[in-house]
């Protein structure tokens, strides 16, 4: 006959021996150690659908553990409430607490009595057991303390204090450990994913760093965040629940936050207990955010500290901000940087977990980081096996392809069809979208005696199906490699493909036929869009054509043109596409004008302004109303004209001005007074709608270099070498064209030394002889001296390094020397 159960564990206990073997008995440590270690060991996978795990051995609770839940205050504890040891207590009373630390908030004294009696009165068969045999029942730990805790005088010994304390601090630290590498384990069963044991630890790491160990974030988070982002989008307003209130502790933090910009609130805040600052933290947020974004601000940053918010309530505020008050903050404190600055730090990647995370968290993050922040992020997220959706990818490779990193943003892009994520193939339009962007940094490479692009045969063996987007890219791309002829065959591949040509592909062949003065393929691309109203009536293909009519017609005057007509039939063109009052108001427009029909009341483009404004003064002899015309733009750009004032912040119409008046020799002071007015432009605001201060620009290398060239071409050498210095000062670089137009000045005076040491010079700094150099150098009477004049350099330059070389070896002679005395002595 078996003997009861009961009975069993009574005479253990009176021996003091475990209540259970040890084979039903798993403590709080091994059971971690047994759940943990061999994921880490096999190598398998951290989720609990490991098949060396038994159901039995993956459940989480073995009676002594349960669940998580949260209180009414919105503080984590465990539901099943433990007991209050004698050896906690006794280190309370010793310390003069009238708590049991300030952690907990409770009295250890009155719970436990409360305890105690509660226990004594569950029957009246135990309360009949003799007193040792009840504390031994109790808590073998009790008897332990009571023999050998104390000293002779009845008190508490110090090292027993210490060692109870810290096998408490073990005990809570090992719940927390369990409770979170359960969570982990059921969110990675969840997702039916597998990582390895380094990334399944940075999970925990990062779990128990978290100000909510044993949840993902705030029970009452979720709710609130959702109905004041809601009544934000709707323009409501939002009532604040009644677990939300401030209340005097709130009150004090906000006080300090709002008198020293976080600093009084960091050391108040750090002091705050674990529970309390799980406490505060989502109501002083949610509160922040709707009535202080700046506060807001400085409160992610100062309590971005251990233990840190959850990363997806951190990503929750910061996205309410950067979508509701980005321009009230950005410009905030010192700049820009500084927004994004806070955004980086906050959402820092090294903290980011593994396991679960917020997508767009992330895509924030990539959004206001620079280059080295997104190629981190992206390293982090691939080395930890951090878990990424299909928009996130693509989020990442459009950031690569700003950065004009292609070798990464295919990698991010070889990620989406691994993903397999509903509404995000191949095929799909977000796709084709960032392939086309991506294409934009295509170039052509000879590989085994074939040209072929770089990124487009990748996209291709991916299984990418080029739409009628791409190909007008690659259209671009093959124009932009300089051979019309590889353009002209990807345009013939299109049609026998049956793509239907649109605005954009016209506009790619217009652009390209003007760049090369072609006028033959524009005459035939414009018998193709006459047909077709909508192409003709395309606001960029309008403006394409009226750039190619001034090419041809204004930019290059020919003796047998008439200046008058042709600036007539360029404002009639003007007049059939915009508003001709800009005009009117700079005074070009002739009063007699009548035009022939009707025009347009579309407000002009800054490209349109200047060609009207480039073609009448190419059409211009007189240079008093050139002049006059200069007086007039500037006073238009100083009243802030709505559409002559951005002419200003280019360098292109001062340009103009400068070509017009290097004609006449004594327009030359003209000249100086454009470039000096470009480097102390007088400061202004843009009128009508919008209203913004106008950055006049300031002198480019391009009108440097018209400059020089006025003063060379008026035989002025010394104004010349006067502009070169004032270059040299305003650090402005010779490019090809100044080495061009020095060579030229030198030649027409016929200075064969001083041409010679230019060109000399031009090769020093990088820059090669081109056919403008050759044509410059037609002026010289006698060719052959310049030539001998290069030799002579030439063997100068010889001759000065063999002395340097000869200098050289000298004082290593000497320092040979030198060194065999020394070894002597």
């Amino acid at each position: 006959m078996s003997p009861c159960p009961n009975s069993v564990i009574r005479c253990r206990l009176t021996a003091r021996l475990p209540s259970c073997s040890s084979r039903c008995r798993i403590g709080l440590g091994q059971w971690h150690r047994y759940i943990a270690a061999p994921a880490a060991k096999r190598s398998t996978h951290s989720i609990s659908k490991s098949p060396t795990n038994t159901p039995e051995t993956t459940r989480y609770g073995y009676g002594h553990l349960e669940k998580a839940a949260v209180a009414r205050d919105g503080v984590f504890k465990d539901s099943v409430p433990r007991k209050p040891s004698l050896t906690a207590f006794a280190y309370a009373v010793s310390r003069g607490q009238n708590s049991f630390g300030e952690h907990h908030g409770q009295n250890p004294l009155g719970n436990y009595f409360r305890k105690r009696n509660s226990k004594t009165r569950v029957s009246s068969r135990i309360r009949t057991k003799s007193k040792s045999r009840h504390l031994t029942r109790r808590s073998g730990a009790v008897s332990r303390f009571s023999v050998g805790g104390m000293n002779k005088d009845g008190r508490v010994r110090q090292d027993v204090v210490l060692r109870t304390r810290s096998q408490w601090i073990r005990r809570r630290l090992r719940r927390r450990v369990v409770a979170a590498v359960h969570r982990a384990q059921r969110q990675l069963k969840y997702q039916r994913r597998v990582v390895n044991a380094k990334s399944f630890r940075h999970e925990i790491e990062v779990r128990l760093s978290s100000l909510y160990p044993f949840v993902s974030f705030h029970p009452l988070w979720k709710s609130s965040y959702s109905s004041i982002y809601s009544a934000k989008i709707h323009g409501e307003e939002w009532e604040l629940s009644t677990l939300l209130e401030l209340d005097d502790d709130r009150r004090v933090l906000i006080q300090k936050l709002e008198m020293n910009s976080g600093s009084d609130f960091r050391d108040a805040w750090n002091i705050l207990s674990w529970r309390k600052k799980a406490f505060q933290w989502p109501r002083l947020a949610l509160y922040l955010l709707q009535n202080s974004p700046k506060l807001c601000m400085e409160f992610l940053l100062a309590t971005n500290c251990q233990p840190y918010p959850p990363f997806v309530m951190v990503s929750d505020c910061l996205l309410y901000l950067d979508r509701f008050h980005y321009d009230e903050l950005k410009q905030w404190k010192s700049d820009e940087n500084w927004y994004n600055s806070i955004i980086c730090s906050c959402l820092d990647p090294e903290r980011w977990p593994s396991v679960a995370i917020s997508q767009r968290g992330v895509r924030l993050y990539l959004k206001r980081s620079d280059h080295d922040g997104v190629t981190r992020a992206f390293q982090l997220m691939s080395e930890r096996q951090i878990q990424m959706n299909a928009e996130t990818a693509l989020c990442f490779m459009s950031f690569f392809t700003k950065f004009g990193d292609v070798d990464r943003a295919m990698e991010a892009f070889r990620l989406v069809p691994q993903l397999d994520q509903p509404g995000f193939d191949l095929n799909s339009e977000a796709v084709l979208r960032h392939c086309c962007k991506l294409l934009t940094l295509d170039s052509v490479q000879d590989r085994d005696g074939e040209r072929n692009f770089k990124i487009l045969p990748k996209l291709l063996e991916l299984g990418v199906r080029p739409d009628r987007d791409m190909m007008n890219v690659v259209l671009s791309n093959a124009f932009k490699t300089g051979d019309p002829q590889l353009g002209l065959d990807m345009l013939a591949y299109m049609k026998s493909q049956g793509f239907e040509l649109d605005s954009y592909t016209y506009l790619t062949l217009l652009t390209d036929a003007v760049k090369h003065g072609d006028r033959e393929r524009v005459d035939d691309v414009l018998r193709e869009i006459n047909p077709k109203e909508e192409l003709r009536n395309n606001p960029y293909i309008a403006s394409k054509i009226f750039h190619a009519h001034y090419t041809f017609m204004a930019r290059h005057l020919s003796s047998d043109d008439q200046p008058a007509e042709v600036f007539s039939s360029m404002l009639n063109m003007y007049n059939q596409l915009h508003d001709v009052t800009p005009l009117k108001d700079l005074r070009i427009v002739p009063r007699n004008y009548v035009p022939p029909e009707e025009g347009a009341n579309t407000p002009p483009s800054v490209v349109a302004l200047y060609i009207m404004i480039a073609t009448y003064l190419r059409c211009q002899t007189a240079i008093a109303n050139v002049y006059r015309i200069y007086q007039r733009f500037r006073e238009l750009v100083m009243e802030g004209h709505e559409t002559i004032a951005p002419l200003a912040e280019t360098d292109h119409t001062y340009n103009e001005f400068l070509v017009a008046f290097r004609r006449d020799p004594r327009a030359l002071r003209y000249c100086v007074q454009i470039v000096e007015d470009m480097l102390h432009p007088h400061s202004g605001f843009l009128g009508g709608s919008e209203s913004r201060p106008i950055v006049c620009a300031k002198p480019t290398v391009t009108t440097w270099n018209i400059l020089l060239g006025a003063f060379i071409y008026n035989k002025q050498p010394l104004a010349a070498e006067k502009v070169k210095e004032m270059m040299r000062k305003h650090g402005v670089e010779f490019d090809q064209v100044t080495w061009n137009v020095i060579v030229s000045g030198y030649a027409n005076a016929q200075q064969v030394p001083e041409t010679a040491a230019a060109i000399k010079m031009m090769e020093e700094h990088g820059f090669s002889v081109d056919t403008y150099t050759m044509k410059s150098l037609r002026f010289l009477r006698d060719p052959e001296r310049l030539k001998v004049a290069i030799d002579e350099l030439d063997k100068a330059a010889e001759d000065k390094s063999s002395k340097v070389d000869d200098k050289e070896e000298m004082l290593e002679e000497g320092l040979r020397r030198l060194g065999g005395t020394q070894s002597k002595s």
